[in-house]
């Protein structure tokens, strides 16, 4: 009897699209997916929309609405398989950089004393559902996407790449950005992004998520021996505003 396709979902909160646009740019390997799977909703690729449950869902973006944290739960309760795509979904990246009060500053800067917000503080996924896998990245690394599907396809549980971005940065043949004397965060994130910001002059923001043995606190204190506390917190706060434990005044959200 011929095995039953997976049915996968697609869905994007609150993002730029950038993540979902590298998974169109897979091209070819795409197809090759498509091959494998039964897509069934995906509002940026198709015009096809089918209603779940769903065995694996995908989902770009953070939920700054109440429409999109009932819609995710939703999503949560009809999947088997929730895949978080991407910085915003992950570790909620840089939307959730602006706490509340300064939004609502912006908020009446931009659109006036009238106007009535419906957005409110920026969170990764885990705030409110359970996520089963995380594809970290702004946006995510396409070698990276594969490999997680494929293992998701074989039944297998995808693990994070069990290096620091430092050996991302030494297979590229990039001098150390800290041995210079320049902020980088490195030595704490997850490998796999194949140190692309540090190739091309800028440092590692930790945009592809925190390894589970990071040495936060570590790093910090390298840092301040670098560069000033307020640049310190820029750094940490690009990415991980909402990352528990990255934060050294207490203001991280526990998520």
């Amino acid at each position: 009897m011929k095995k039953k396709k997976p049915k996968v979902a697609i869905y994007d909160l609150t993002d730029c699209e950038g993540c979902e646009v590298k998974l169109v740019s897979l091209r070819e390997r795409l197809l090759a997916i498509e091959r494998r799977v039964d897509i069934v909703n995906w509002r940026l690729g198709q015009e096809r929309v089918a209603p779940g449950p769903y065995d694996i869902t995908i989902i770009e973006g953070s939920p700054i609405t109440e429409h999109e944290i009932e819609l995710l739960k939703t999503l949560r309760a009809q999947s088997k398989i929730l895949i978080a795509l991407g910085a915003c979904a992950t570790i909620g990246g840089i939307p959730a950089i602006m706490p509340a009060a300064e939004r609502k500053n912006w908020y009446k800067r931009i659109y006036g004393a009238q106007y009535k917000p419906r957005g409110i503080d920026a969170l990764p996924l885990v705030a409110y559902v359970t996520v089963d896998v995380a594809i970290h990245g702004c946006p995510v690394d396409e070698d990276e996407v594969v490999r997680i599907v494929e293992e998701l396809l074989a039944e297998k549980k995808p693990d994070a790449r069990g290096y620091a971005v430092c050996f991302d940065c030494k297979r590229a043949g990039n001098p150390c950005r800290l041995l210079a004397g320049k902020p980088c965060l490195g030595p704490i994130t997850q490998g796999g992004c194949k140190a692309i910001c540090v190739s091309g002059g800028s440092p590692c923001y930790g945009c592809f998520g925190l390894r589970d043995d990071a040495n936060v606190a570590a790093l910090r204190t390298l840092l301040l021996s670098i560069t000033t506390p307020d640049e310190v917190r820029r750094y940490f706060s690009m990415f991980h505003a909402r990352t528990k434990g990255m934060m050294d005044d207490g203001k991280a959200s526990a998520t």
